[in-house]
């Protein structure tokens, strides 16, 4: 998991911890110092559940957070058994694609390549590769395909083995790039949603632990209070830990494009 996020988690947990643990003193302290004040009929706010609540919060938005980043690490994880077999796929193409276009050239010269389209350079993109054997194998089943006079007598090609030997490669490469595609989709997708959770836990933490760490400093414990204060510089995490150097590093999050 990114440190940018476990980073988010450990200051959210520290905060929500402290506001646990603080509860019942913020209650009892904070009714010592502000009940002279009621006037008739107001009743006292319960600040210790305030603290509870928001601190619950915290919690439940960092749990989001990590649930959407694994979500996204796990979709990570599934894009490379699609890509290693559009690669090898393609990585095939190419090869008997050369080899053919070897062959023609020694038996028939500039003027064969020509004519089945292979007297350019054989592409090694996935998609280029494609079209080209597509196109070859086009070209091979065409019946009204001339071939030029061969360079070598005796020698005679027989297109429909090479038509075999592409039509494999070509169809495992065509459904190997829709499966990658469908993943680049969902890892899009699964990216826009982790950023959006990470969204939601800056805005909770900022809001939420700046609540937590000035009620704490009303009640006297300002130690504790400067240890939940949030980053100025660091969003989602503690000006302690940005201090110690845990939140190094960007905090923004990549969408696949």
């Amino acid at each position: 998991m990114a440190k940018q996020v476990t980073d988010r988690e450990s200051s959210a947990e520290s905060v929500a911890a402290a506001a646990d643990t603080h509860t019942e003193k913020v209650r009892q302290t904070f009714e010592e110092q502000f009940s002279k004040h009621l006037r008739s009929k107001e009743k006292m706010p319960d600040m210790g559940l305030a603290l509870a609540l928001v601190g619950r919060a915290l919690r439940a938005t960092s749990e989001a957070l990590v649930e959407a980043s694994s979500v996204h690490d796990a979709e990570l994880a599934d894009d490379a058994a699609p890509r290693e077999a559009r690669d090898g796929a393609a990585a095939e193409l190419v090869s008997r694609t050369v080899g053919i276009r070897s062959t023609v050239d020694t038996v028939y010269g500039q003027a064969g390549l020509k004519a089945l389209g292979l007297d350019g350079r054989t592409p090694t993109d996935s998609k280029a590769i494609l079209e080209h054997a597509r196109n070859l194998i086009k070209q091979l089943a065409d019946p009204e395909l001339i071939w030029p006079k061969a360079l070598q007598s005796g020698v005679k090609l027989s297109p429909a083995v090479w038509i075999g030997e592409l039509e494999g490669p070509v169809k495992r490469l065509a459904e190997a790039r829709k499966d990658v595609a469908r993943e680049e989709r969902e890892l899009q997708a699964t990216g826009v949603a982790k950023a959006k959770a990470m969204s939601a836990q800056d805005a909770m933490f900022s809001g939420g632990a700046g609540f937590i760490s000035a009620t704490l400093a009303l009640v006297g414990e300002r130690d504790l209070a400067e240890k939940t204060r949030p980053s100025t510089r660091r969003a989602g995490t503690t000006a302690a830990i940005e201090e110690a150097g845990a939140g190094a590093g960007d905090s923004s999050v990549e969408i696949p494009k």
